[in-house]
């Protein structure tokens, strides 16, 4: 089973030798754990599809992913789907009496 310290290796010569020269460049270096996690989440996120997004979704809300993993996976987009399902159970329960139709 995977634990938050596992680690994602592969192999990135030429991308591990550029993070060296920029770190090399700026006072303090750079964090290139930390850009890797942010460049990874990102591009998680640019290659799931809509569906894959929905189906993510449904698994957070059924309790077969994790919040971290689906807010890495889906991110804002969770918080976004949230604010739309309580406005439309708000609208739902709003009345329509006295709303009509011009045919």
């Amino acid at each position: 089973m995977a634990t938050s310290n596992d680690k994602i290796q592969f192999r990135g010569g030429e991308e591990k030798r550029a993070s060296q020269l920029l770190s090399e460049m700026r006072l303090g270096g750079i964090n290139i754990s930390e850009l890797a996690r942010e460049g990874l989440k990102e591009k998680l996120r640019e290659v799931l599809s809509n569906e894959e997004r929905v189906e993510l979704h449904q698994q957070y809300l059924d309790g077969e992913l994790n919040e971290g993993v689906a807010k890495v996976l889906i991110g804002d987009l969770l918080e976004d789907i949230e604010r739309e399902r309580e406005a439309v159970g708000k609208a739902e329960t709003l009345s329509t009496e006295g709303v009509f139709q011009n045919k």
